[in-house]
Order: C-alpha cells, then sequence, then structure tokens
C-alpha cells in the first residue's frame, strides 16, 4: 500500500462518528443531564420512573438533534413540573431530527407553554400524553415565532390557561403539523382546545378536539388571521 493512500485511510476512519446509546438513570442520573453529554445523532434511552428537574423546566433541548425515548409506556415515564417548572423547553432552533417520543408530560406550571415551549423551534412528538399543566398561554404546547413542531399520536388533556390556548397555542407564524391526536378536555378563555393567532395555520389530521371549554370564544379552536387545515377530524362537545 502506498504511504499516500494509507494516509488517506486513516483520515477517513478518523473522520467517522458514531453515534451513542444513553442510557437514563444507567449512565446518567438525570435527562437533562444525559442531554447535555449528548452529541447529534445519539439516542437517550429513559427507563421508567418520574424525572424533575431544579432549573426553570425538566428538559430543555439545546437544539441538538438527538432521540429521547421512554423505554416504558408513557403511564410509566413521566416528565414532571411539579407545579413549580416548565417541562420541556425547545429555544434553540431544534428541528424534526430532534425526537421526544413517549412520555408523559405533566406539572407544567409558568407563564408560556406549561408543557411544551417552542420558539422558533420545530422538534417531533411522538406518542406523548401532555397533561394537567397550567400557564398563561399554552397550556400542553405554545408554538411561538415561527415554529413547526410535528405531533404524532399524542393525546393533549386537562390543560389550563387563562388566556389562550388551552391545549396547544400557535403564535405569530407558527404552524405546527398535528396527526392522529386527541386535544381534549382543555380549559381557557380563547381557544380551549386550540388557539390560532397572527398567520399561525397548523394542519390537522385524523384528530378528535373534544370537550374542550373556553370562558369567552372558541371552545375547540379559535383562529384569528390564521387559516387551519383539518382534514377527517372529529370535533364534538365543546
Amino acid at each position: 500500500m502506498s504511504r499516500v493512500l494509507a494516509i488517506m485511510m486513516a483520515l477517513m476512519v478518523c473522520g467517522v462518528t458514531t453515534a451513542a446509546t444513553i442510557n437514563v438513570p444507567g449512565d446518567y442520573a438525570s435527562i437533562q443531564d444525559a442531554i447535555d453529554a449528548s452529541a447529534n445523532g445519539d439516542e437517550i434511552l429513559v427507563a421508567p420512573g418520574t424525572y424533575t428537574g431544579t432549573d426553570s423546566e425538566v428538559v430543555d433541548m439545546l437544539g441538538k438533534a438527538i432521540t429521547i425515548r421512554a423505554t416504558g409506556t408513557s403511564e410509566e415515564t413521566i416528565l414532571d413540573g411539579e407545579g413549580a417548572r416548565r417541562v420541556v423547553l425547545g429555544s434553540s432552533g431544534e428541528g424534526a431530527d430532534t425526537v421526544i417520543e413517549g412520555f408523559t408530560i405533566t406539572g407544567g406550571n409558568i407563564s408560556w407553554g406549561g408543557g411544551i415551549f417552542c420558539a422558533q423551534s420545530s422538534p417531533t412528538i411522538i406518542d406523548c400524553t401532555i397533561s394537567g399543566n397550567t400557564v398563561s398561554n399554552g397550556g400542553g404546547i405554545y408554538c411561538y415565532s415561527n415554529s413547526h413542531p410535528t405531533l404524532s399520536g399524542c393525546t393533549i388533556s386537562d390543560n389550563t390557561a387563562t388566556n389562550d390556548g388551552g391545549g396547544i397555542y400557535c403564535f405569530n407564524s407558527s404552524s405546527p403539523t398535528i396527526t392522529g391526536c386527541t386535544i381534549s378536555d382543555n380549559t381557557s378563555g380563547e381557544g380551549g382546545g386550540i388557539s390560532c393567532s397572527y398567520d399561525s395555520n397548523p394542519t390537522l389530521t385524523d384528530c378528535e378536539i373534544l370537550n374542550n371549554n373556553a370562558d369567552d370564544v372558541g371552545g375547540g379552536i379559535y383562529c384569528y388571521l390564521s387559516s387551519p387545515t383539518l382534514t377527517e377530524c372529529e370535533i364534538g362537545y365543546n
């Protein structure tokens, strides 16, 4: 083998990176510690249990292209804000390759986005139950300022917002894609289930929007200067 070819092969090997699997609590006691230690492409596997935080949120995704997946059911694997903080924060440009899958997200209590707050962020949320969060705006999920998350197979229920969007609040050009989700029993001032304002145009397919309540307008859905698209959705008892 020529010296040049050997050097080229060595450089190619050095340039190869391998995604890691990180276990919680096996490798790190907290999900946030695992995220801090992760790199793009890594997978964080979270064992059943209840996970809380000591900062202003339980989980900050830090803009990393990683998958955070529960190994048990959502009933068994809980992210709990304990009524003292937000549960999940995405404000660092997360894209579709930032994935959260299979958790219950509950106990969020903060001004905006008790369960999940996305600001210029578009993560993928799969098979999560987002329930029991209380805020001023966006009880379950707040999509703010060009945020376009994808939600699939989620249940968004029993969240409360005193102002807008008991279940989901889409504001300022934020248009999530929501498929196969149930949005039920949420309460707010406007848009009990979903509130859309200022060029926010979510796409909902095969969703149920049921039993939500608004003190003012839009029990199921409230739209202001926005044009959502709904396909094969059931809207009732709001």
